[in-house]
């Protein structure tokens, strides 16, 4: 037996899916959760939050309904709220990968690394390719000062999805942080050559020239993240 939203194998008892967090027994909860997100997409945000706060009340085992307003608690800043709700996404679907990771974003926007970290290794657990959440978990270990799996992680993000040049300047400044400046500049002029006006990038690979005497070199580095700031400034 298999679920139809998303395929996942279940057994005849299980009255969750629990990849999806659908509720296998009963098709009208799955309507009530799509009107939920009709009023969500057409502005009602106050009714699309009461009717899943009813649903969830009476489905507390839900974990699509758990997540999904967790997610409109996000939107709205309450992220005490959308933590809870994450969490209860979780409790009734452990394998449900989307409200890990949400739930690691938002205990990183509570500013809370340790926590968000330990959402983002969970995601990891359930699909260790989930290259977002190797990105995530590098910016909360290095945010945290461990730097050594930070970079480690970020490399990982690298390997997987070489777009992600946020990565590649983070490890430079880990490179920078360390003392290895000539892995840092590496990493600094290869976010440059990739995306033209990489700011961060910019600014360091400046810091770096001055420090080496090629102060012509920082000030023409300077004076492009300058041209990028003011262009982004007129758009």
């Amino acid at each position: 037996m298999r679920c139809a939203r998303c395929g996942h194998e279940v057994k005849e008892a299980d009255k969750f899916c629990s990849e999806c967090g659908m509720f296998l027994r009963d098709t009208e909860i799955d309507k009530r959760i799509l009107l939920a997100l009709v009023e969500e997409q057409a502005g009602d945000h106050r009714k699309a939050r009461r009717d899943l706060e009813r649903l969830t009340q009476a489905e507390p085992q839900n974990g699509l309904a758990q997540h999904l307003l967790g997610t409109m608690y996000f939107h709205q800043g309450t992220l005490d709220l959308a933590i809870e709700r994450y969490r209860s996404a979780l409790e009734a679907s452990p394998n449900f990968v989307l409200a890990a990771y949400d739930l690691g974003v938002a205990w990183y926007h509570r500013g809370n690394m340790r926590e968000a970290a330990r959402a983002f290794r969970r995601c990891l657990e359930i699909d260790t390719h989930y290259n977002a959440a190797h990105y995530r978990l590098a910016l909360s270990l290095f945010h945290s000062g461990q730097l050594a799996e930070a970079l480690e992680h970020f490399q990982k993000c690298m390997s997987l999805t070489p777009e992600y040049l946020m990565a590649r300047y983070h490890i430079g400044v880990i490179h920078e942080r360390r003392g290895d400046l000539e892995k840092a500049e590496r990493e600094f002029e290869g976010a440059i050559e990739d995306a033209v006006g990489e700011v961060g990038s910019l600014y360091h690979l400046a810091s770096l020239r001055e420090r080496q005497g090629d102060q012509q070199g920082a000030e023409n580095l300077l004076t492009r993240a300058r041209e990028f700031g003011q262009g982004n400034g007129k758009s």
